[in-house]
C-alpha cells in the first residue's frame, strides 16, 4: 500500500507539472482568475497524497504537516517561476490558490486520519 501511494505522488506530481507546463491556448470565454479554483485543487490534492504518503501507519503529527506544508509551497513558487519560459504567467494569486489548497489537503488528511483510522 505504501508503495501504491508513492507511485500516486509521483504520477499526480508529474502530471501537475506537466498541466503547468504546457504552453496555454487562451479559451473564448476564459474569466480572469478564473483558474484559481484548479490551482486550489490541484495543491490540495498533492498536499493530500504527500502526507498520507509520509504518514503512512502513523500519526498526522504538526512536525510531519509542516514539513509537507513547505515542500508543496515551496514547489508551488517553483512552479509559478518556471511556466515563465513556457509563454505561461507567473502569478502571486495563483501560488496563493495553491498555498490555500496546501492548508485544506492537509487539514482534509488530518480529519480523514481522524475519523477513518482511530485507535483501537
Amino acid at each position: 500500500m505504501r508503495m501504491g501511494l508513492a507511485i500516486a505522488v509521483a504520477g499526480y506530481w508529474l502530471a501537475l507539472f506537466a498541466g503547468t507546463h504546457i504552453p496555454r491556448i487562451p479559451e473564448p470565454l476564459e474569466m480572469p482568475g478564473g483558474d484559481k479554483w484548479q490551482h486550489f485543487a490541484a495543491y490540495a490534492g498533492l498536499a493530500f497524497l504527500l502526507a498520507a504518503w509520509r504518514s503512512f501507519r502513523k500519526p498526522l503529527t504538526w512536525k510531519l504537516a509542516l514539513s509537507v506544508a513547505a515542500i508543496v509551497i515551496g514547489y508551488g513558487i517553483v512552479d509559478e517561476l518556471t511556466q515563465i519560459p513556457v509563454g505561461r504567467d507567473a502569478e502571486f494569486n495563483d501560488w496563493l490558490a495553491d498555498s490555500v489548497g496546501t492548508g485544506i489537503g492537509l487539514g482534509f488528511l488530518a480529519l480523514c486520519k481522524r475519523i477513518f483510522f482511530r485507535p483501537k
